[in-house]
């Protein structure tokens, strides 16, 4: 299917990551993908990185 955008959700703290937990890719607040993945959640960027996600290479579109 395409991708639909969906409304942006907003960090519970200032400063948190948006993890895409379905292309394990989280994203920083200013990308174009932040808060606003179908899938993924609010995390700090130290919780991430111990789970193993990685950092989006400065808001590239999302590979399909």
């Amino acid at each position: 299917g395409t991708e639909t955008e969906v409304a942006p959700r907003t960090a519970p703290a200032a400063g948190m990551v948006w993890v895409n937990t379905e292309s394990k890719i989280y994203h920083y607040e200013g990308d174009r993908w932040y808060g606003k993945t179908k899938e993924g959640k609010f995390m700090t960027e130290e919780d991430a990185i111990k789970a193993g996600y990685r950092a989006s290479k400065e808001g590239a579109p999302k590979a399909q």
